[in-house]
């Protein structure tokens, strides 16, 4: 019994060391994985924009470069600048636009091909509500829906005839506009001129246009323009300039040279589209109309001149995306065709004095005008192998109502041309 006494104690004793000596080295705990930067909550980054939902902001660059070729069919001109060069680097637009909350902004300039830098587009809108938006800046007065369109984004190579001679251009002023819910839109505003660039700008100018849209596929409304035009002043030794339109075709012929005018100087225009998918169908009428008061050999007043002519368009996606204003080819390039699209145009213009009384002449001060008549078909093909490219090209037939006013004198019948253009953008 002493004996157990005395040796359990003694084993018991041990049992702990054995078992320290047998336990596995403690581990230490892994190191601290650093938790990555989350980007600041609702940023995103897109190919030259960057937006954030959470704050409602969004900026991003703009820009598009064109190049363009032309072939002109069994035709030529006395002059090589009296129609559009063969091949010309065309436009180089670039810029910036964004949105923070209730303000929008646009910044655009156009580089011409000499190192010049013009403005286009500088402006900043508020918007209040839905149906009421405050924009000011230099702008493009709102008349004609193909003018107001950018020339990335039209249907063929040129606008239409009527557009190029009769449209205002751009000027610096101010306007409302908005939707009256989704049955309207409007625009209306006054600016400092009807076109700060051109030689034949009037002073200040009125402006407004009215969209309705009774149905998703369809919209028609109208636009018009006011202003006044104050004539360069006539005497010895001044050699002033007539401030009257002028009409150019499609290859860039001047077919109606500027009138001295002095006087008001209105616009109107008619317009109507429809679109279901692919395919869309639209039409424009477009006048312009100025007064010549004091503007005669002898300083009499005469009668007004006027412009005016319609155009009417159709085209096809033949891929099947849908008619917007921004086409995004659904199989882009080596995935499919990419983007193609189809179109037609016939246009018709004519320049005249609304009396029509005694001798016409081809004078700009003369007393009766010798009309000027110009029609033309276009047929296009547009593909888009990518979002940032498109090839254009259309074939042009030109006719001219005045022999004596066409390219070659005295020679009527049609006058052939294609048109070719490289683009390369922004989507």
């Amino acid at each position: 019994m002493r004996l157990r006494a005395i040796v359990l104690p003694g084993f018991l004793a041990l049992v702990p060391t054995v078992t320290a000596a047998q336990a596995p080295p403690a581990t230490s705990p892994p190191p601290a994985t650093p938790a990555k930067k989350q980007p600041a909550p609702g940023w995103t980054t897109e190919p030259f924009t960057i937006r954030n939902e959470v704050a409602d902001f969004r900026v991003g660059l703009t820009g598009y470069l064109q190049a363009d070729f032309r072939d002109y069919h069994d035709w030529t001109v006395a002059e090589p600048d009296l129609r559009a060069p063969d091949a010309e680097w065309r436009r180089l637009r670039f810029g910036i636009d964004g949105r923070y909350k209730r303000v929008s902004f646009e910044v655009d300039f156009a580089a011409v091909f000499d190192a010049k830098e013009d403005l286009k587009d500088a402006w900043a809108e508020l918007r209040i509500v839905r149906a009421l938006r405050i924009r000011g800046g230099h702008l493009k007065i709102p008349v004609s829906p193909e003018w107001m369109t950018s020339q990335a984004k039209q249907d063929f190579l040129e606008r239409a005839v009527i557009v190029d001679s009769l449209a205002p251009g751009r000027d610096w002023g101010g306007e409302i506009l908005g939707d009256l819910g989704r049955f309207a839109e409007y625009q209306a505003g006054v600016f400092a001129g009807d076109g700060d660039k051109q030689r034949e700008h009037s002073g200040t100018t009125f402006a407004g246009r009215l969209l309705l849209k009774p149905w998703r596929w369809l919209a028609f409304g109208g636009s018009t323009s006011y202003g006044q035009v104050t004539a360069d002043p006539a005497g010895p030794d001044l050699d002033p300039a007539p401030k009257g339109f002028s009409a150019s075709s499609l290859t860039q012929y001047q077919f109606f040279a500027p009138l001295f005018v002095e006087g008001r100087r209105r616009r109107w225009d008619a317009e109507a589209e429809m679109r279901h998918g692919p395919v869309s169908l639209r039409g424009e009428y477009l006048e312009q109309r100025e007064q010549r008061k004091g503007q005669g050999p002898t300083l009499e007043d005469l009668p007004d001149v006027r412009g005016r002519g319609f155009q009417v368009a159709a085209t096809w996606l033949v891929t099947g995306e849908k008619k917007t204003r921004t086409i995004r080819p659904e199989r882009r390039l080596f995935r499919g065709p990419g983007g193609i699209g189809l179109g037609v145009r016939y246009e018709e213009m004519r320049s005249d004095d609304v009396r029509n009384e005694g001798f016409e002449g081809f004078g700009n001060r003369a007393g009766n005008i010798r009309p000027a008549g110009f029609r033309a078909v276009t047929g296009g093909l547009s593909w888009w192998p990518t979002v940032f490219m498109r090839l254009m090209g259309d074939i042009v037939v030109e006719r001219y109502e005045d022999p004596l006013r066409a390219p070659q004198t005295g020679k009527e019948g049609n006058y052939v041309s294609l048109l070719g253009r490289v683009q390369v953008m922004l989507p």
